[in-house]
């Protein structure tokens, strides 16, 4: 019977089935003896677990790991076939993003890869970036947490490749909620959701692992997500995330009894489409209360929509999750301060100077430049003094300023008035320059070159 179907579609379609790229996959139920009698009669060979389709696994059994190694192996052998120790830092950067970090994004968009594999490529990563070669271990100046960070918080960009990859299978996530006309969305619904949206499918046992997968993309819409207000019918008042503040919020003020599964609709006056005031300012709490007063509402009764508030289309990408991921995954602190922390990393990278040397400044701010001080502080040397002065130990701050043999470079009139300031450390003194010197790009030539 399969045979038939098989030549009828042929015969419609005009299409010729290839059958060196078909295979077949048997249950462990199935005996060797029915296995070659079917393979004969379709003249297909059988696939076993890891093989790929595509670029990938075809099958994924309980050994994640082990269906996902290939990974691991190809961004081993991609580092090992450049010569390290021949490339600048700037070098290792592009190699790194451009090459490195692409190789797991096709299996990433798919599945969600285990974590102890992130790490593991990760360690190869920043292995490669500080230029170890094989046992000969090299000093690692910063953690690579801070390095993940982005330029404009003193980090260098790199990707968090979990967060990456729960960003990429949100992706999933958002087409099965808007683009119902896909192919993906008439496969994936009867299956997975046959009686409610992505939103609100159940997780089952039994689903793929594909499918799994698509589930951990949907927990960062949910939690990135907030619905825009129409005829309110959709929307609980105190389950669903809709306040229109930055980020998006669920109402914080506490439920009356009653009111524990209230959609908003009920906060809407049915004859003039307007909120009804009295009910909110019985409800919340008059901060709360005010925001929900000042979203706008349409004459007419329309549906109650999801939209992604991190872009301003309201549609979701990759890019704008990724942001949002480790926009959660920060530690809340002084937003003043981190604002003004953003615009001097920002300067820095803004600066019309070769790459080298914002590098060089960068490494300077953050203490990773191999000075006496900062060796003997990680146990590397034990006498820190600096060598041409022999007045202090050798910070970062000493040897690019405030060392006697500096006066040569940093007595010109150009830099009249900089003998009276006293930084604590080398970040201060470029932050101070960058707000007072009308030509930081001269001061980061002079920095360098010495």
């Amino acid at each position: 019977k399969v045979l038939e179907l098989l030549s009828l579609y042929e015969v419609v379609s005009g299409q010729k089935i290839n059958r060196e790229k078909t295979a077949l996959f048997f249950s462990k139920v199935v005996t060797e003896a029915n296995r070659q009698i079917i393979k004969g009669i379709l003249g297909v060979r059988e696939i076993h677990h890891y093989e790929k389709y595509l670029g990938l696994p075809s099958l994924i059994g309980r050994g994640k790991k082990v269906s996902f190694n290939y990974l691991k192996e190809r961004v081993w052998r991609k580092l090992q076939g450049w010569e390290g120790k021949l490339l600048s830092q700037a070098s290792r950067e592009v190699l790194i993003k451009a090459v490195i970090q692409a190789i797991p994004t096709n299996a990433m968009g798919c599945f969600k890869l285990p974590l102890g594999l992130c790490n593991e490529i990760e360690v190869m990563v920043r292995k490669f970036w500080w230029g170890q070669q094989g046992e000969k271990r090299k000093v690692h100046w910063l953690k690579w947490d801070e390095m993940k960070k982005a330029k404009k918080e003193g980090g260098m960009g790199f990707r968090d490749l979990a967060l990456h990859n729960d960003s990429l299978l949100a992706k999933q996530a958002w087409r099965l909620l808007e683009d119902k006309t896909s192919l993906f969305y008439k496969v994936f619904k009867p299956r997975f959701f046959p009686n409610c949206t992505i939103m609100e499918a159940p997780e089952s046992s039994r689903g793929s692992y594909a499918w799994k997968s698509i589930l951990q993309g949907r927990d960062v819409i949910k939690r990135g997500a907030c619905w825009r207000i129409g005829d309110g019918q959709k929307v609980k008042v105190w389950h669903h995330v809709w306040l229109p503040s930055k980020p998006p919020a669920r109402i914080l003020s506490p439920v009356l009894e009653g009111w524990e599964e209230a959609t908003v609709d009920k906060l809407i006056k049915e004859d003039s489409r307007t909120w009804d005031d009295d009910v909110i300012d019985g409800l919340f709490a008059p901060g709360e209360a005010a925001i929900i007063k000042s979203i706008p509402l349409s004459r007419f009764p329309t549906e109650d929509k999801l939209f992604w508030p991190w872009t301003q289309t309201g549609k979701y990408n990759c890019k704008s999750g990724y942001r949002f991921l480790k926009y959660e995954d920060e530690v809340s602190g002084a937003t003043e301060a981190l604002a003004e922390d953003r615009n001097f990393w920002r300067s820095i990278w803004d600066l019309c100077v070769p790459n080298k040397i914002k590098k060089f400044l960068w490494r300077a701010c953050r203490e990773v430049v191999p000075t006496k001080a900062n060796l003997k502080r990680r146990h590397i040397m034990e006498n820190g003094r600096c060598e041409r002065c022999m007045m202090e130990d050798e910070t970062t701050l000493h040897a690019l300023w405030s060392c006697s043999k500096n006066r040569v470079a940093w007595t010109s009139s150009k830099w009249n008035g900089y003998q009276n300031i006293s930084p604590v450390n080398f970040k201060e003194l470029l932050s101070w320059i960058f707000k007072n010197h009308g030509n930081p790009e001269r001061f980061a030539m002079v920095t360098w070159s010495l």
